[in-house]
């Protein structure tokens, strides 16, 4: 589990080197923290994701992490179950939780590891042997990716001023 999977690499190309970086190094240390755990990694239209379970299924996901353009998020699913008592965990709605990543120490904070190990306690899990398995989901549709940072540099040069 060492090298990063060729799909998550592919995945991610159109993501700045920091945003990239982060995640794959997120993901190494939640493979760490969870094994043995099921994968899914996700192509879905605003972001890359690295989901885990413990079950192999989307219905087992606990705990999943998200590229974004600018920034990595670790999303809760079942977020609204845990005790957060510090209340860093952001979202209003019925269920999911999450929180934005300032950098892989966020990770490592004893307080997001206890919500991160509270998740997978409460996660479902099979009646046989766990094994880590990565299924691979690209959704169709065009997908909103970073901009190349060469070409939004060279659009801003040549973006006409307009006088008044």
């Amino acid at each position: 589990m060492t090298k990063e999977p060729v799909d998550l690499v592919s995945f991610l190309a159109p993501y700045p080197a920091e945003v990239r970086d982060l995640f794959l190094a997120g993901r190494a240390y939640l493979l760490r923290r969870l094994s043995p755990v099921a994968e899914l990694h996700y192509d879905a239209t605003t972001a890359v994701c690295a989901a885990f379970s413990y079950t192999g299924d989307l219905k087992g996901v606990f705990v999943n992490l998200a590229a974004f353009s600018d920034h990595v998020t670790l999303v809760f699913i079942w977020g609204v179950k845990l005790k957060d008592r510090e209340g860093r965990l952001r979202g209003g709605g019925k269920q999911v939780r999450h929180m934005r990543l300032a950098g892989i120490e966020t990770l490592r904070d004893p307080y997001v590891l206890d919500l991160v190990e509270q998740a997978a306690a409460a996660a479902p899990k099979p009646d046989g042997k766990i094994s880590h398995a990565i299924a691979v989901k690209v959704y169709a549709g065009p997908k909103r990716r970073p901009k190349p940072a060469k070409a939004t540099a060279a659009r801003a040069k040549t973006k006409k001023v307009k006088k008044r």
